[in-house]
């Protein structure tokens, strides 16, 4: 008998719905899961993006103040951090989706940010960032803000607050450290070997277009570095090819801009003005003079005033002085002739000014005067080229003040009588610091289609060193110069500089409208265009102004940083020059383009170089070397809550 055996599932139906309402519970818990957790990421997000908003907001209360700060830095008007910690209350959130409240790191003192300025570094250090193997006067300023939502209608429910704080320096750099710094278009096709050893810096473009040039140091341009064959700022002129480039990475172009001593810009007129006399608000011997601002002028700077302006030219006691000198320290003090000429036809260093005398007294003077300074005339066919025919057969004539640096170093040790200079080199010791080594010269002659007024230095092979100190020198004027001879090429024990050596020289410095050097074979009275020259030392820092190429001119060339020093004779020898050269503006009163060799000038064998010296530190420099300013930033970082 067979039988069937039939399985039995009892309660199929509701077992299914129960394994549907687990699998519904499941996903009802994973769908919560996923809900809980897109909502806490949501809100993660939210938190984020409020802290980056707050981070933002921090940040732009720091720039604010950082922008301000490097506004007066610029100007010379930095003030206490008081004032700049005041700013951020002014900060304009209107059309911000979120506002913020602003306070200091810990959220004490509340509507301002935390400022902090260290003293101002009186000695300069070394700096970093990108301007590293340079020195310069730093002066550290922290700057923190925390920013705290203000919660309204609308906005983010997280009230997530952040800190930004950086530091900063703020550094005056002394311009001397490049060996070529040009505020304007920088142009350099030497047509021979040349090598630069020391840092370049442009604010504008550079072209450097010569296959036989180098460069060992740092290359650097606000605009762009070219180094192709042609000139771009210059048509139809063209070098031989890009020159080699020591350092690895340079040149670099697009680099943020030095700021000039003076003005808010670094245009090239406001930068000329530190070489001419001071606006009425820094007027020499006033008491705004001797600011910071004030001295920004050179005139306000020199130790020594020199001039033969109109107002004085015979109108002084005695009768006949017509160049004058003042000491120039906190006032202006006339300095007392020690040169004269009497009636009576005899020459003195002295004078007395008691009538009973007879002979010497004051009113047997037909001159009075300086035993330093004379008057020099003599001719410049680059500035008369006129067409290649001069005025007269000659070039422009240059009425120049002229100032002999040896008897300049007698009367300032008062080797000659009846003067004040060491007294008053004495009182420049106990309130600058140093004795007296800086002047600056201004001339009264017109400048006119023949004549040129200028100064020029003459027999300064050894500079002035009183007590045998190495404070050095400079002259500054707003006219152009000229060095006739040797100049700084040996210190007081007679040792001379050799080349590159320059350990036996002295701080020194020109600054003037434009800068010619002429040779130790340099004769007043020869006029003829080509004169012979020779050879020259030059050891000093220059800066000067330059004439520019003219692109709307077919082959008008500037000369190039080669023909930064003007040169006016035939050269049979060497130039050695060491120094830094510096170009800030055009020049105002030589204003006659470059004509290429065999015109007015045949070049000599250039042995140029940097001064090392200059990188040496504060105490190596010149006397009144101008000083750039940057902003150089430092750590910066943000801090959650």
């Amino acid at each position: 008998m067979q039988t069937t055996s039939t399985s039995v599932r009892p309660g199929g139906q509701g077992f299914a719905i129960l394994i549907t309402l687990v699998f519904l519970g499941v996903t009802l818990i994973i769908f919560a899961s996923v809900m809980y957790w897109i909502s806490g990421n949501a809100k993660i997000t939210e938190r984020n993006n409020q802290y980056n908003r707050s981070s933002g907001a921090a940040e732009a209360g720091v720039e604010m103040v950082l922008s301000q700060m490097l506004r007066d830095f610029n100007s010379g008007t930095l003030t206490s951090a008081t004032y700049y910690a005041s700013l951020p209350a002014n900060l304009n959130q209107a059309g911000w989706p979120v506002t913020f409240k602003y306070s200091d790191p810990t959220g004490t003192t509340t509507n301002a940010i935390y400022v902090l300025g260290l003293s101002q570094q009186t000695n300069a250090t070394s700096l970093n960032s990108e301007f590293t193997n340079l020195y310069g006067f730093a002066w550290n300023w922290t700057i923190s803000a925390k920013a705290t939502p203000v919660l309204a209608n609308g906005e983010s429910v997280y009230s997530v607050p952040a800190t930004v704080t950086e530091q900063v320096d703020f550094a005056s750099i002394p311009l001397f450290q490049f060996a070529i710094f040009y505020n304007i278009d920088m142009e350099i096709d030497p047509g021979e070997a040349m090598t630069v050893t020391g840092p370049v810096f442009c604010n504008k473009d550079i072209w450097a277009g010569a296959s036989d040039l180098t460069f060992l140091s740092t290359v650097a341009a606000v605009g762009h570095v070219y180094t192709t064959a042609a000139d771009p700022m210059a048509d139809n002129y063209s070098g031989s090819g890009g020159p080699t480039f020591n350092l690895t990475g340079q040149p670099t172009s697009n680099n943020p801009s030095l700021i000039m001593p003076i003005g808010t810009n670094n245009n090239p007129n406001a930068v000329q003005a530190i070489l001419e006399l001071p606006p009425p608000a820094y007027a020499m011997g006033t008491a705004p003079a001797y600011t910071t601002n004030g001295q920004i002028y050179l005139a306000n700077g020199a130790d020594l005033y020199i001039s033969n302006s109109v107002s004085g030219t015979n109108s002084a006691t005695p009768t006949g002085t017509n160049t004058f000198v003042y000491y120039d320290d906190s006032a202006l003090t006339l300095m007392t002739p020690d040169y004269y000429i009497l009636k009576t036809g005899s020459v003195t260093n002295h004078v007395f000014t008691n009538l009973t005398a007879g002979v010497d007294c004051t009113t047997n003077v037909r001159y009075a005067g300086y035993s330093f300074i004379t008057n020099a005339i003599f001719y410049d066919w680059r500035e008369g080229w006129n067409g290649g025919s001069g005025y007269g057969n000659k070039g422009k004539t240059v009425q120049a003040v002229q100032i002999d640096i040896s008897k300049y170093n007698l009367w300032l040790t008062n080797a000659y009588q009846s003067n004040n200079a060491t007294a008053e080199s004495t009182e420049c010791q106990i309130h600058k610091g140093h004795t007296i080594d800086s002047m600056y010269v201004y001339t009264s002659v017109p400048l006119t289609t023949t004549n040129l007024p200028a100064v020029r230095i003459v027999n300064g092979a050894l500079l002035p060193s009183p007590g045998n100190t190495r404070y050095g020198f400079t002259l500054a004027t707003e006219f152009p110069l000229y060095v006739w001879g040797n100049y700084n090429d040996q210190d007081i024990s007679g040792t001379l500089s050799s080349g590159t050596n320059t350990l036996h020289t002295y701080p020194s410095a020109f600054m003037a409208d434009a800068i010619t050097i002429l040779s130790s074979a340099w004769s007043d009275t020869i006029t003829s265009k080509n004169p012979p020259g020779s050879s020259a030392t030059v050891n000093a820092a220059m800066l000067e102004g330059i004439v520019p190429s003219n692109l709307a001119i077919s082959g008008n060339y500037s000369g190039g940083t080669e023909n930064f020093m003007r040169l006016l004779e035939t050269w049979s020898g060497i130039l050695t020059y060491n120094g830094s050269i510096i170009v800030m503006f055009d020049s105002q009163y030589a204003t006659n383009t470059w004509l290429p060799t065999g015109n007015y000038y045949n070049p000599p064998t250039r042995n140029w170089s940097f001064d090392l010296n200059f990188s040496k530190g504060q105490n190596y420099l010149p006397p009144l070397t101008p000083e750039t300013r940057a902003l150089i930033r430092g750590q910066w970082g943000e801090t959650a809550p």
